[in-house]
């Protein structure tokens, strides 16, 4: 978990804290908090299906066409394990590719 948490990070803020912020709590309803959300404590793949595909009608993008598998394993686990989201998941690159 270690080494993916750590990369996870990385992915987060080079792609995702400019609009959830780096301490995940977000900006208002237009970029909501990652800290206890239904998407980061939720289901594993609706937090993938998430991150790979965005929402449709909101600011959020889908980042599969940007990140590869390992970096969207690596964010996710990041975020499941952060900012009080214990959820003590690590999610594997062969799960984001059996998801897209």
């Amino acid at each position: 978990m270690g080494e993916l948490v750590t990369r996870g990070e990385s992915v987060y803020m080079d792609n995702c804290a400019t609009c959830h912020q780096p301490n995940g709590l977000g900006q208002s309803s237009k970029y909501p908090a990652l800290a206890g959300s239904d998407i980061t404590t939720g289901t594993i793949e609706s937090h993938i299906d998430r991150v790979l595909n965005g929402k449709a009608d909101t600011e959020m993008q889908a980042w599969a066409p940007q990140l590869s598998d390992l970096d969207i394993a690596a964010v996710i686990t990041y975020e499941r394990n952060s900012w009080g989201n214990e959820m003590g998941q690590v999610i594997q690159p062969m799960t984001v590719y059996e998801s897209r």
